[in-house]
């Protein structure tokens, strides 16, 4: 059982314990190191006219509903941040030559962060709970891959998330991480972003994010994201570079 996944969720009914946050929080400072120290070229703006073909939403009914889903439960900036978590992990997963479910991955990116929109605050974790709204919202896929839709969901707040854990998974967190904190930002052109922030706006992302983070920690002490944002995760949402490219 992975921590962070929808089986560590239901087991430990999304509650972070004190040696869990440990380990999260020393996965974090090995990652920014790790990262400060292994710069990566980004995708070149000579692409830039075909990765953005690539991110178009696949055109099936899940994926509609899936959408339709998330701009009726709003807020505006929410909607955006999840169609951008698809764009943003469509490039980065095209950009390391990775292959994987378009449909699938696009329910999850669109789904992620569903109960930020609609709560229900049996769950203490708010993945959790958007784990367990999204396999409502999928059921015409497959079993299995409507289990891949929403253990990407849940996986999402993990420090790192290797393609190991599923490619689809993996394309989540890093579109998210993008989005949230900038991370990975830089291996993409200026170009890229700054095409993909004229399509897809910001609008006020970060003050919903810091809205709903501090309601959840409030509310939800021991949970994911209360640990996160005690330990000062919104300097991190505040300080994303992709804010000053709007």
């Amino acid at each position: 059982m992975h921590s962070g996944s929808l089986a560590w969720a239901r087991t430990t009914k999304g509650h972070l314990t004190g040696l869990e946050r440990l380990r999260q929080l020393w996965a974090s400072v090995v990652f920014q190191v790790r990262s400060s120290l292994a710069p990566v070229p980004g995708l070149e703006p000579m692409e830039l006219g075909r990765a953005l073909d690539e991110t178009t939403l696949p055109d099936t009914p899940v994926v509609a509903a899936c959408f339709t889903l998330v701009e009726s439960l709003g807020p505006p900036a929410l909607v955006g941040h999840a169609v951008r978590t698809y764009v943003w992990g469509t490039l980065l997963g095209l950009r390391d030559g990775l292959t994987w479910d378009r449909e699938t991955f696009a329910a999850a990116a669109l789904l992620h962060d569903i109960a930020l929109a609609r709560r229900r605050h049996e769950f203490t974790c708010f993945a959790h709970d958007g784990a367990e709204q999204a396999l409502s919202v999928v059921s015409a896929l497959p079993a299995e891959r409507q289990h891949t839709v929403a253990d990407a969901i849940c996986l999402h707040l993990r420090v790192e998330v290797p393609v190991s854990l599923g490619v689809e998974a993996h394309l989540v967190h890093a579109g998210a991480g993008v989005d949230v904190v900038g991370r990975r930002a830089n291996e993409l052109s200026p170009a890229l972003k700054a095409e993909v922030l004229r399509r897809h706006p910001r609008l006020d992302l970060v003050d919903v994010l810091a809205r709903t983070f501090r309601e959840e920690s409030a509310r939800h002490p021991t949970s994911r994201v209360a640990r996160w944002m005690q330990a000062g995760f919104l300097s991190f949402i505040r300080g994303n570079p992709l804010e000053r490219l709007q």
